[in-house]
């Protein structure tokens, strides 16, 4: 856990980061929300924040009298939400911090080509 976003997005990010690697899949049931707040250190209201939002989002959804499993859309979801959010955020920030240092187009393009295969 780091101090530089809320507790509560963290634990989303991982949840999510574990959908995309393919630790969970579709209908796979996830770590409880009491094992999420133990194994993290965090409060437990913390952790259902976390679910909810999940859940809210169609991520999760419950399995009566077993827990929260992953939707079968969820890594679809998921992929779109990134993407539109790098997309939006990160590749103009990128674009524009290189600006700001003054990096030209040619130097940008060539560092981004040189980046691919890393």
């Amino acid at each position: 856990m780091t101090s530089e976003k809320p507790v509560f997005v963290q634990i989303i990010e991982m949840i999510e980061d574990d959908i995309l690697s393919g630790v969970y899949g579709a209908d796979d049931l996830i770590i409880s929300t009491p094992h999420i707040s133990k194994l993290l250190s965090v409060n437990p209201a913390t952790a259902q924040r976390a679910i909810t939002v999940l859940t809210d989002r169609g991520v999760l959804y419950k399995k009566r009298g077993v827990g929260m499993a992953v939707t079968r859309d969820a890594k679809e979801l998921l992929l779109r939400e990134r993407k539109a959010a790098f997309y939006g955020r990160v590749v103009p920030d990128f674009v524009r911090g290189a600006k700001k240092i003054g990096i030209a187009d040619d130097e940008l393009l060539k560092l981004v080509k040189e980046n691919l295969h890393d």
